[in-house]
């Protein structure tokens, strides 16, 4: 997919090419991919000072206790101490238009990938993929249908033969209308071909309590986000090839073994961007942040900071290439889809 959209969206041919040119400032006549590299090689004048983590959401929530896992890990490999500051609001977006102001390597953020798209979607930002690049993951949590624990269908064949016969719709809270879960709902209740509606929320802990409490059929929503209502919820049908945590979500299948229908993925990938600048005025900056970062995510040492939150089996490191091929993915997703969202 290739192409840029009015408001600077799409580009993803882009994101290619600066790597390319950033791996050949790297290695002379010999063109080699940076993402290829694994050992990090410091560069003279980088970094000599803390590097600044730009949360763009409230203090304590799910952005700031991953990224404070991994800092803790990040902040040995490259040498410098991590500040924290937050910037909410926007779906993210304000924190983004402020790091991107800071071209030096010293500034990153986080989101989820399909949240960021999302956003950039609907409320179309100045600045687009073309100007973003990504440091890689660190975790992948994937959504999943989940009813309480008293629920009477054993599994997702039999929540399913019931929607279908319900005469009154059956009720999926989502943590927002606008969020990667409610377009995963939406694209469940039309392929499943099930009488239901989505009841969206204003946040994900409001979604997973009003099923907690019985107020509605099912919640759709991510895995590790949801383990603190693990007693009283359990889950039907994970929207990935396979359940990360069986041994915390027991009995949940795969879509592709519990539906009789082709389910698209939907995963909240937690990515570390910096601004795409970076890439161009510093390739060798970029290089190191990609590369400690991914020798973080791949640690012992951060399986081990993990354990507390249950986050360590979600810890997922994917490429900036892989991440980019995510985007173009969730994009053909979202053109086929997306209209669900506004019903």
């Amino acid at each position: 997919m290739k192409r840029e959209n009015k408001k600077g969206g799409m580009e993803f041919d882009v994101t290619r090419r600066l790597f390319l040119k950033g791996a050949a400032a790297l290695s002379g006549a010999m063109v080699l991919d940076p993402l290829l590299a694994y050992s990090a090689m410091k560069p003279k004048d980088f970094p000599t000072k803390p590097l600044n983590h730009i949360i763009p959401a409230r203090a304590g929530g799910g952005f700031d206790r991953s990224s404070r896992v991994a800092a803790m890990a990040w902040e040995k490999n490259l040498g410098v101490p991590i500040k924290f500051s937050y910037l909410p609001g926007g779906s993210t977006l304000i924190g983004f238009n402020k790091m991107l102001t800071i071209t030096d390597g010293y500034a990153t953020s986080i989101t989820s990938i399909s949240m960021l798209y999302l956003a950039m979607e609907i409320q179309k930002p100045k600045f687009g993929w073309k100007d973003l690049a990504f440091v890689g993951t660190l975790i992948v949590d994937p959504n999943q249908i989940m009813v309480h624990k008293d629920a009477p269908w054993k599994d997702a064949r039999e929540f399913i033969e019931a929607g279908r016969k319900a005469k009154t719709p059956l009720k999926i809270s989502t943590s927002h209308p606008n969020a990667n879960n409610t377009l995963a709902a939406v694209i469940f209740i039309k392929l499943s071909k099930i009488n239901a509606e989505v009841v969206a929320f204003d946040g994900g802990s409001a979604a997973r309590n009003a099923l907690a409490g019985k107020h509605v059929d099912a919640c759709c929503g991510p895995m590790f986000s949801a383990l603190n209502v693990a007693g009283i919820v359990r889950g039907l049908v994970v929207f990935q090839d396979n359940n990360p945590v069986p041994h915390l979500w027991k009995g949940v299948q795969p879509a592709k073994e519990a539906l009789d229908f082709d389910m698209p993925e939907s995963q909240d990938a937690f990515a570390f961007f910096c601004p795409r600048a970076v890439v161009k005025r510093y390739p060798d900056r970029y290089k190191f942040l990609v590369d400690t970062f991914r020798e973080t995510v791949e640690s012992e040492e951060i399986k081990k900071l993990g354990q507390k939150s249950g986050m360590t089996p979600f810890l997922e490191y994917w490429s900036p290439e892989k991440c980019e091929k995510f985007v173009e993915d969730y994009d053909a997703v979202f053109k086929k889809y997306g209209y669900l969202m506004k019903k």
